[in-house]
């Protein structure tokens, strides 16, 4: 038995270092959600987040200048280390149910 809670204590080490890397690769990364506005015929980039009780847009650009697309690139890589993100959280909720506190 000891074998098993000894694999299942690695992965516990190995799930909480991952929940760092990630945590911190996202707080890296633009927060906010793209939004594409149309003015005339020429698109515009704008993030948009919340501050408070107000939802706040931020203009970037247009939507094929360099600029815009790292955003965009930087809002992707977010959304892909919070997903991530969550299922580390999902797993190390797991985990801890197998250990029941014997860490």
């Amino acid at each position: 038995m000891s074998i098993i809670f000894d694999i299942v204590k690695e992965e516990y080490s190995r799930l909480n270092e991952a929940l760092q890397v990630y945590s911190k690769r996202a707080a890296k990364e633009i927060k906010g959600a793209s939004r594409i506005k149309l003015v005339g015929k020429k698109k515009y980039l704008y993030i948009e987040k919340r501050e408070g009780p107000k939802v706040v847009y931020k203009y970037i650009g247009e939507i094929h200048s360099p600029q815009a697309a790292s955003t965009l690139e930087s809002i992707k890589r977010r959304r892909k280390n919070e997903e991530s993100l969550k299922k580390v959280r999902n797993d190390l909720k797991d985990v801890k149910k197998v250990l029941r506190g014997k860490i």
